[in-house]
């Protein structure tokens, strides 16, 4: 668990913003690092409380907002582990509930995040693609999260639905998409 949190801070304490100030996008890039360093804050404080399944949440949340920014071009950063998603998390017996109700509630919650939203740009322009590759990473999340159900991994599907989630709510507060279902899961 802890080597995503390290993976969150190497890539935050590397990240760097290229689009100029005074931009058009240059406030969306600081928005989207605010929410990846709140996130990280709060993954901290979950764990200083005693719930790592909220810290761990939270901490793969803020790696989908840092890599949907990127893959926007909003953001630049070093990548410490590319496979973050796969390392195996230690089970305490004392966050299996949580972790179990937790994980089954983004999975629900991933969902219909993927069914309440639908491409912003018009199809015959170059953001279009955008639109689409970020629901494609969704879904993807999507599907690790269902494969590590499979295998018992219950933390990397928390943390790979979480992933998912901010994918989307990246791409609403960055245009991509329209909310078409349910608003209320977004992060708008």
């Amino acid at each position: 668990m802890y080597s995503w949190r390290d993976e969150l801070d190497f890539r935050l304490r590397h990240l760097a913003i290229p689009v100029p100030p005074g931009s058009i996008y240059f406030p969306i890039a600081r928005d989207l690092e605010g929410m990846a360093c709140s996130y990280l804050s709060d993954g901290d404080h979950f764990l200083s409380s005693g719930d790592p399944v909220n810290a761990l949440a939270s901490w793969a949340y803020a790696l989908g907002w840092i890599d949907a920014g990127a893959s926007l071009g909003l953001f630049s950063t070093e990548v410490q582990d590319a496979g973050w998603i796969f390392s195996a998390i230690p089970s305490s017996t004392g966050d299996a509930a949580h972790l179990q109700e937790k994980t089954a509630r983004y999975q629900s919650l991933l969902f219909s995040a993927i069914t309440s939203v639908v491409p912003a740009p018009e199809p015959e322009t170059d953001m279009y693609p955008a639109s689409e590759r970020f629901i494609m990473a969704s879904v993807v999340s999507r599907e690790f999260g269902r494969f590590f159900c499979t295998m018992g991994r219950l933390h990397n599907a928390l943390g790979s639905y979480s992933y998912g989630h901010a994918w989307l709510d990246t791409g609403v507060r960055a245009g991509l998409f329209r909310v078409t279902g349910r608003r209320e899961i977004f992060a708008v």
